[in-house]
Protein backbone atom coordinates (compact mmCIF):
# COMPACT_ATOMS: atom_id res chain seq x y z
CA UNK A 1 0.00 0.00 0.00
CA UNK A 2 1.56 3.53 -0.92
CA UNK A 3 1.53 6.07 1.80
CA UNK A 4 1.34 9.50 1.54
CA UNK A 5 3.18 11.62 3.77
CA UNK A 6 4.79 15.49 4.86
CA UNK A 7 8.83 15.67 4.17
CA UNK A 8 11.10 18.43 4.52
CA UNK A 9 13.15 17.50 1.45
CA UNK A 10 13.07 15.32 -1.42
CA UNK A 11 16.05 12.75 -2.07
CA UNK A 12 17.72 14.43 -5.09
CA UNK A 13 18.05 11.22 -7.09
CA UNK A 14 14.59 9.69 -6.10
CA UNK A 15 13.26 12.93 -7.31
CA UNK A 16 14.82 13.20 -10.30
CA UNK A 17 14.01 10.10 -11.22
CA UNK A 18 10.35 10.53 -11.01
CA UNK A 19 10.86 14.50 -12.43
CA UNK A 20 13.13 13.91 -15.46
CA UNK A 21 11.00 11.85 -17.55
CA UNK A 22 8.02 14.12 -17.34
CA UNK A 23 9.50 17.83 -17.38
CA UNK A 24 13.29 16.97 -18.91
CA UNK A 25 14.30 19.43 -16.29
CA UNK A 26 17.98 19.10 -17.14
CA UNK A 27 17.83 19.55 -20.54
CA UNK A 28 15.82 23.06 -20.08
CA UNK A 29 17.80 23.96 -17.33
CA UNK A 30 21.04 23.56 -19.67
CA UNK A 31 18.97 25.59 -22.39
CA UNK A 32 18.81 28.15 -20.17
CA UNK A 33 21.85 28.24 -18.89
CA UNK A 34 23.11 28.49 -22.68
CA UNK A 35 20.33 31.51 -23.01
CA UNK A 36 21.09 33.62 -19.74
CA UNK A 37 24.28 33.37 -19.21
CA UNK A 38 26.28 31.62 -16.19
CA UNK A 39 26.24 35.63 -14.83
CA UNK A 40 22.61 36.07 -14.79
CA UNK A 41 21.70 32.46 -13.37
CA UNK A 42 24.33 33.59 -10.68
CA UNK A 43 22.03 36.71 -9.45
CA UNK A 44 19.39 35.07 -10.19
CA UNK A 45 20.41 32.36 -7.85
CA UNK A 46 21.83 35.08 -5.38
CA UNK A 47 18.08 36.69 -5.62
CA UNK A 48 16.23 33.27 -4.38
CA UNK A 49 18.67 32.95 -1.69
CA UNK A 50 17.84 36.62 0.08
CA UNK A 51 14.11 36.31 -0.34
CA UNK A 52 12.07 35.05 2.59
CA UNK A 53 11.06 31.80 2.20
CA UNK A 54 7.84 30.65 1.65
CA UNK A 55 5.71 28.03 3.66
CA UNK A 56 5.50 24.79 1.78
CA UNK A 57 3.85 21.39 1.97
CA UNK A 58 5.98 18.78 0.36
CA UNK A 59 4.57 15.78 0.15
CA UNK A 60 5.93 12.22 -1.10
CA UNK A 61 3.68 8.81 -2.01
CA UNK A 62 6.08 5.96 -0.63
CA UNK A 63 5.61 2.19 -1.69
CA UNK A 64 8.02 1.07 1.86
CA UNK A 65 10.82 3.39 1.09
CA UNK A 66 10.87 3.86 -2.41
CA UNK A 67 9.61 7.50 -3.52
CA UNK A 68 6.73 6.52 -6.24
CA UNK A 69 4.87 10.31 -6.12
CA UNK A 70 5.67 13.71 -5.43
CA UNK A 71 3.69 17.27 -5.05
CA UNK A 72 5.05 20.21 -3.60
CA UNK A 73 4.02 23.97 -3.51
CA UNK A 74 4.18 27.03 -1.54
CA UNK A 75 1.86 29.89 0.04
CA UNK A 76 1.77 33.20 -1.87
CA UNK A 77 0.66 36.64 -1.16
CA UNK A 78 -3.12 36.54 -0.06
CA UNK A 79 -3.45 32.93 1.15
CA UNK A 80 -3.26 31.61 -2.29
CA UNK A 81 -1.35 28.13 -2.59
CA UNK A 82 0.93 27.74 -6.04
CA UNK A 83 1.35 24.12 -6.40
CA UNK A 84 4.56 23.99 -8.36
CA UNK A 85 5.77 20.76 -9.32
CA UNK A 86 3.92 16.99 -9.37
CA UNK A 87 4.59 13.80 -10.39
CA UNK A 88 3.67 10.23 -10.32
CA UNK A 89 6.05 7.00 -11.53
CA UNK A 90 4.27 5.69 -14.20
CA UNK A 91 3.60 2.13 -12.86
CA UNK A 92 1.37 3.50 -10.32
CA UNK A 93 -0.53 5.82 -12.51
CA UNK A 94 -4.31 5.02 -13.07
CA UNK A 95 -4.24 4.57 -9.16
CA UNK A 96 -5.77 7.74 -7.69
CA UNK A 97 -2.50 8.32 -6.42
CA UNK A 98 -2.27 11.99 -8.38
CA UNK A 99 -5.74 12.42 -6.66
CA UNK A 100 -5.03 11.39 -3.34
CA UNK A 101 -1.70 13.78 -3.31
CA UNK A 102 -3.92 16.78 -4.06
CA UNK A 103 -6.31 15.92 -1.68
CA UNK A 104 -3.59 16.00 0.64
CA UNK A 105 -2.82 19.44 0.03
CA UNK A 106 -5.78 20.95 -0.69
CA UNK A 107 -6.71 19.18 3.27
CA UNK A 108 -3.24 21.04 4.16
CA UNK A 109 -4.09 24.34 2.64
CA UNK A 110 -7.10 24.02 3.97
CA UNK A 111 -5.89 23.87 7.53
CA UNK A 112 -3.82 26.76 7.29
CA UNK A 113 -6.43 28.45 6.27
CA UNK A 114 -5.66 28.84 2.31
CA UNK A 115 -8.56 30.61 -0.20
CA UNK A 116 -7.04 28.97 -3.62
CA UNK A 117 -4.84 26.67 -5.03
CA UNK A 118 -3.54 27.08 -8.32
CA UNK A 119 -1.09 25.39 -10.26
CA UNK A 120 0.20 25.47 -14.59
CA UNK A 121 0.39 22.79 -16.50
CA UNK A 122 1.65 22.07 -20.42
CA UNK A 123 -1.44 22.43 -22.03
CA UNK A 124 -0.86 19.11 -24.25
CA UNK A 125 -0.95 17.48 -20.34
CA UNK A 126 -4.46 15.36 -20.75
CA UNK A 127 -3.64 13.10 -17.81
CA UNK A 128 -3.42 15.81 -15.47
CA UNK A 129 -5.72 18.39 -17.09
CA UNK A 130 -8.77 16.12 -16.81
CA UNK A 131 -7.67 15.03 -13.41
CA UNK A 132 -7.92 18.02 -12.02
CA UNK A 133 -10.88 19.62 -13.91
CA UNK A 134 -13.08 16.48 -12.07
CA UNK A 135 -12.05 17.55 -8.65
CA UNK A 136 -13.26 20.88 -9.43
CA UNK A 137 -10.46 22.93 -10.17
CA UNK A 138 -10.98 25.52 -13.59
CA UNK A 139 -9.50 26.76 -16.10
CA UNK A 140 -8.43 30.85 -15.10
CA UNK A 141 -5.80 31.29 -18.16
CA UNK A 142 -2.71 30.24 -20.17
CA UNK A 143 0.30 32.07 -20.26
CA UNK A 144 3.42 30.79 -23.22
CA UNK A 145 6.84 30.61 -21.19
CA UNK A 146 9.92 30.43 -23.45
CA UNK A 147 11.30 27.46 -21.35
CA UNK A 148 7.97 25.32 -20.96
CA UNK A 149 5.36 26.70 -23.98
CA UNK A 150 1.63 27.04 -23.36
CA UNK A 151 0.29 26.48 -20.13
CA UNK A 152 -3.03 26.43 -18.31
CA UNK A 153 -3.56 27.94 -15.15
CA UNK A 154 -5.85 26.08 -13.52
CA UNK A 155 -7.70 26.68 -9.75
CA UNK A 156 -9.60 25.63 -7.01
CA UNK A 157 -11.53 28.35 -4.84
CA UNK A 158 -12.04 26.69 -1.50
CA UNK A 159 -14.58 28.31 -0.29
CA UNK A 160 -18.34 28.38 -1.74
CA UNK A 161 -17.87 31.90 -1.82
CA UNK A 162 -15.12 32.87 -3.91
CA UNK A 163 -16.23 29.77 -6.13
CA UNK A 164 -19.15 31.75 -6.96
CA UNK A 165 -17.29 35.04 -6.97
CA UNK A 166 -15.27 33.56 -9.68
CA UNK A 167 -17.67 32.29 -11.81
CA UNK A 168 -19.95 35.00 -11.80
CA UNK A 169 -16.85 37.26 -13.01
CA UNK A 170 -16.25 34.44 -15.79
CA UNK A 171 -19.28 33.80 -17.03
CA UNK A 172 -21.65 30.91 -18.06
CA UNK A 173 -21.43 29.82 -21.59
CA UNK A 174 -25.06 29.11 -22.58
CA UNK A 175 -26.36 27.52 -25.36
CA UNK A 176 -28.26 30.23 -27.34
CA UNK A 177 -32.02 31.19 -26.86
CA UNK A 178 -33.88 29.17 -29.43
Amino acid sequence: MVEIRQVETFDEAASLALTEPIFGDAARQKYMRELIGPEAEERATALRASLPKPERIRLGAFDGERLVGLSSGWFEVGGNFYIGLSAVDPTYRRQGLYTRLLNTIEQGVRERGGLLISSQHVATNNAVLIAKLKLGYVIAGTEYLDQMGLLVRLVLQLSPERRALFASRVGTLKPPAA
